[in-house]
């Protein structure tokens, strides 16, 4: 079957650039629910080593699948893919360039969809399960653009992933979204300079704590002290790059903000002086490590394997 392929862009100077290609393909059987968990395992799991993030679609004996990552890594993956027997009429219909992940909350988003499902994809108004097919879809690169963008939506708002989207149907949520992105610009601003005057103290602190007293008069708090000072402006950068994540659609916001948890009690942990903290901090200071490492295991664990899908 010919297919129709919309090339968008190429790769960018030496840098290896991130594309975004969308493939229709028909199952040579239909599928059962251990043959999708079979395939959305097998998907995850090398997704994620890969960087690769995506969306698959399944109905009517068809697939429709978006991946996105690094240009070459989609390339060989996509070549795999096309030699798996369990499907055939393979057809890129649209290939292109893109700055971010706009799948980035999934190694593989996936969803069983049937006439219910298209009733509430806009402009579709006429469009029925027997439609979903490659014979069709292949000539109508818009619709599958359609029902890609409407799904992934749908997705999002339920997990509640993307911060102060600017996809918002509510006109004055949208310039609410504007308003807070700007003042987000503003911290960001802020605290780059709230990181240079902390760099300006590691240095004060450096001359005070380690070349102005003599050998003599140098201790182990000496260099507990010149560690809090370093240990400050590295959590104030950690900072800085979690206020501009609320303007990326690239990212998980909150693992994001379990990591810059976990790591700042990691470096407090470093600077502890032992004489002075008393046995319960200590294991406070513990549990919440430990209950931040849990979370974050949990959130990874999540975003490798998602939800359980509509099999």
């Amino acid at each position: 079957m010919p297919g129709m392929i919309v090339s968008l862009g190429n790769e960018q100077g030496g840098i290896q650039a991130m594309i975004q290609i969308t493939y229709l393909s028909s199952a040579t059987r239909t599928m059962s629910q251990a043959d999708l968990e079979d395939i959305l395992r097998t998907a995850r799991e090398n997704n994620a080593r890969l960087g690769i993030t995506g969306m698959l679609l399944y109905g009517n004996k068809t697939f429709i699948q978006i991946l996105e990552g690094e240009e070459g890594v989609v390339h060989e993956l996509v070549k795999t893919i096309k030699r798996d027997p369990r499907h055939t009429n393979f057809q890129i219909v649209k290939e292109k360039p893109i700055e971010q992940h706009e799948y980035a909350d999934w190694s593989m988003g996936f969803k069983r969809v049937s006439g219910e499902d298209f009733e509430a994809v806009k402009g579709l108004k006429h469009f029925e399960e027997k439609d979903f097919n490659t014979t069709f879809l292949e000539g109508h690169a818009s619709i599958v653009d359609s029902l890609m963008d409407h799904f992934r939506k749908a997705r999002q708002k339920k997990i509640g992933q993307e911060e102060l989207s600017l996809d918002e149907e509510d006109r004055f949520m949208k310039i609410l979204h504007h308003t807070i992105r700007g003042a987000v610009k503003v911290l960001a601003v802020l605290m780059v300079f709230t990181i240079l005057w902390g760099v300006l103290d590691v240095v004060s602190v450096l001359y005070q704590q380690l070349l102005a007293p003599t050998f003599t008069t140098f201790s182990i708090r000496d260099i507990v002290t010149t560690f809090g000072a370093f240990m400050a402006v590295l959590i104030a950068i950690e900072i800085f790059i979690n206020i501009t994540l609320y303007i990326r659609k690239d990212v998980i916001h909150v693992k994001l903000v379990v990591a810059t948890a976990l790591m700042a009690m990691a470096r407090k942990v470093i600077i502890f002086d032992f004489n002075e903290i008393t046995p319960p901090y200590a294991f406070a200071t513990a549990a919440v490590v430990l209950a931040l490492g849990i979370t974050y295991w949990l959130i990874e664990r999540r975003l490798t394997w998602g939800e359980a899908d509509s099999l």
